[in-house]
């Protein structure tokens, strides 16, 4: 039997109750929650969820389940289907060559970009990121990615570009590369 796929979205003030009443809905619909994140951004709680179901649910009913999420803990929350061979696609492109990739410096307007746009040109995909800014007299900010680069790119070559990168951003890097084992 076919699953069908949803991405969810979920954003809101941090308060207790959010996570439980997501997984309510999810678990009273008969979804598996297939992958999930969620993090606390200032005081905003933010979750993403890809979640799959036996039977074929509209976004429109699959929205109006969270009716009570959004009006008594006050959340907006967004559905997207997923084509099954969106996924297939997905997982196909991987390259698994992982590397974790940290940049630090004085907190300035386009670290983000400036890493991220070289990444692109490289066909380096950030499958994972945060920021952070420090708190104290001279802030620090803090980017770690976790990055997915084309096989032909080794952490001397990561390591290479990150050095024109960030000189001319005026930021310190770090990388490692990131093992993989299969259980």
């Amino acid at each position: 039997m076919k699953n069908f796929f949803y991405a969810i979205t979920v954003i809101g003030k941090d308060k207790p109750g959010i996570v439980a009443g997501v997984a309510e809905v999810l678990y009273e619909k008969g979804f598996s929650i297939e992958d999930s994140s969620s993090t606390l951004l200032k005081d905003q709680f933010s979750m993403i969820l890809i979640v799959s179901v036996k039977e074929n649910i509209s976004i429109l009913e699959l929205k109006k389940s969270f009716y009570k999420v959004r009006t008594d803990l006050n959340m907006s929350v967004s559905v997207r289907r997923i084509e099954t061979e969106e996924l297939k696609e997905l997982e196909n492109k991987r390259e698994e060559n992982l590397f974790m990739v940290s940049v630090y410096g004085s907190d300035k307007p386009g670290i983000v970009y400036g890493v991220s746009d070289e990444f692109a040109k490289h066909k380096i995909n950030i499958v994972d990121l945060r920021t952070r800014v420090t708190k104290g007299e001279n802030p620090l900010y803090v980017m770690i990615m976790e990055v997915d680069a084309p096989h032909d790119i080794t952490e001397e070559t990561l390591t290479k570009l990150l050095n024109k990168t960030c000189s001319k951003l005026g930021v310190d890097y770090s990388v490692r590369k990131v093992e993989t084992y299969e259980l």
